[in-house]
């Protein structure tokens, strides 16, 4: 199912694309969990991907579904869990019982998790520059998301751990799924994660609809809930799942230091807030190190025969 491979410019712009839906998602799912609690609206939002994914998936790649079997529906649940379940619910829970410098901070171990995953398996080399490359973006992050003001506390400790599990589970995620994501349909594997997701979300989620009372539906919170569905959900997921087909796990993971500029970019257009000398540090920082990390390697040149005399 891998195809033609699609020049990096357009797996990059994938990349690019889902941070800068995120980057926009978090604004608008500020508004959401306003109204809705967290786990609740994260079992609605992927009930809702789920169906849309669906309908799309049998309108358009109706022929294209695996027939593995068991070889494709016995590994998706892993997946699911890894890339749905405990990620969302660990991010979702944590963040409620740590502060919001914390969880920015304690994110930005994806891709260090991600690096170590794939380095350890042998599924990707790990060379200097990719080393320096990554250690530069991990800076420009921290300065940016003022590593400074970061503490751990017996207060916050459950939910700095809850965080932590959500960075380590996206990363086996990433290292673990792309070979069946490169074999098989990106829309119906999507598809599939997001049904086996709902289904283990809402499980999580059942003590929450027990209280639970629909808000008053206004026009800022249905186009939120519309956002964080289709930009913030579908796309991000496909996106991010098309691109790891064709990409390198740990790159894929790196593109989220891209997530800090995208905000102080967002700031900057809908807020007024001035670029200050940390931002520029930082961005210069995470440029540069995602510039070196993402380098490919040059090819060894072929040795040239020796004439041997006679």
């Amino acid at each position: 199912m891998r195809g033609s491979q699609p020049s990096s410019f357009l797996v990059y712009g994938a990349l690019i694309s889902v941070q800068v839906l995120f980057g926009i998602n978090y604004v608008v799912s500020k508004v959401v969990v306003d109204s809705f609690p967290p786990l609740v609206w994260a079992s609605i939002r992927i009930i809702i991907s789920s169906l849309i994914m669906l309908a799309a998936a049998l309108l358009f790649r109706r022929g294209h579904h695996p027939t593995g079997g068991r070889k494709f529906f016995v590994p998706l649940i892993i997946f699911a869990l890894l890339g749905t379940v405990i990620n969302q619910a660990s991010f979702l829970v944590g963040l409620h019982y740590t502060t919001s410098t914390n969880s920015a901070v304690l994110n930005t171990l994806i891709p260090v998790f991600t690096l170590l995953i794939v380095t350890l398996r042998g599924q990707e080399p790990l060379t200097w520059k990719r080393t320096v490359g990554f250690f530069l973006a991990l800076g420009g992050v921290l300065v940016i998301r003022k590593v400074e003001d970061f503490s751990f506390s017996n207060t916050t400790m459950i939910g700095d751990l809850l965080t932590i599990l959500n960075c380590l589970s996206y990363g086996f995620f990433l290292s673990y799924s792309k070979k069946f994501i490169e074999e098989n349909d990106r829309v119906w594997t999507t598809t599939w994660l997001f049904i086996y997701g709902s289904v283990g979300l809402t499980a999580i989620a059942g003590p929450g609809y027990l209280t639970f009372q629909w808000p008053v539906m206004t026009p800022m919170l249905v186009a939120s809930m519309l956002f964080a569905v289709i930009g913030g959900t579908l796309l991000t997921y496909f996106l991010n799942n098309w691109a790891l087909a064709y990409a390198r796990s740990s790159a894929v993971a790196l593109f989220i230091y891209f997530q800090p500029i995208v905000t102080a970019a967002l700031a900057l257009v809908w807020f007024g807030q001035e670029i200050t000398a940390r931002t520029a540090v930082s961005s210069g920082l995470i440029f540069a190190g995602m510039l070196m990390a993402l380098a490919q390697p040059k090819p060894k040149e072929a040795a040239q025969p020796v004439a041997v005399e006679s």
